[in-house]
């Protein structure tokens, strides 16, 4: 098995950002630094402002892994929250990059209303290292 860690899931999620042509000027943070561990820009509109920040968390393995695990997509949101800033109406887009398991629970508890006026997206990992990206429009699913 595959151990989902805070940098397994930001390749796998890079990877699927570059297919769809978020490929430009990309900047990742170790695990240490500070700032979004993810920041690209649309290889197709490299002259717009429009960026993804993505904040990535690993998946938890300790002995209280299953409520670690439900609720650390909690701190993830409130570091994304704390780096928005307001240039352009949808000028950035902003991403929480979570194991599955996270990501379902993240679906569930964000209201769909504040997903979309925030621009929020979710980039759930599976352990095969499969990435299924969420929309602000697919909160209401959940």
């Amino acid at each position: 098995m595959k151990r989902i860690d805070e940098k397994f899931v930001e390749k796998c999620i890079l990877e699927h950002l570059a297919k769809k042509n978020w490929d430009y000027n990309v900047k990742t943070k170790g695990l240490h630094e500070k700032g979004c561990d993810i920041v690209v820009t649309n290889s197709r509109n490299k002259h717009k402002a429009t960026r993804f920040l993505v904040e990535c968390k690993g998946k938890s393995y300790a002995k209280s892994a299953k409520s670690v695990n439900e609720t650390q997509w909690i701190y993830a949101l409130g570091q994304i929250i704390t780096r928005m800033s307001v240039i352009a109406m949808h000028a950035y887009k902003y991403g929480l990059g979570l194991p599955e398991v996270s990501a379902k629970t993240a679906l569930r508890r964000i209201p769909w209303q504040a997903a979309r006026h925030l621009c929020l997206y979710i980039f759930s990992v599976d352990d095969r290292g499969e990435v299924t990206e969420y929309s602000p429009r697919d909160f209401k699913k959940y």
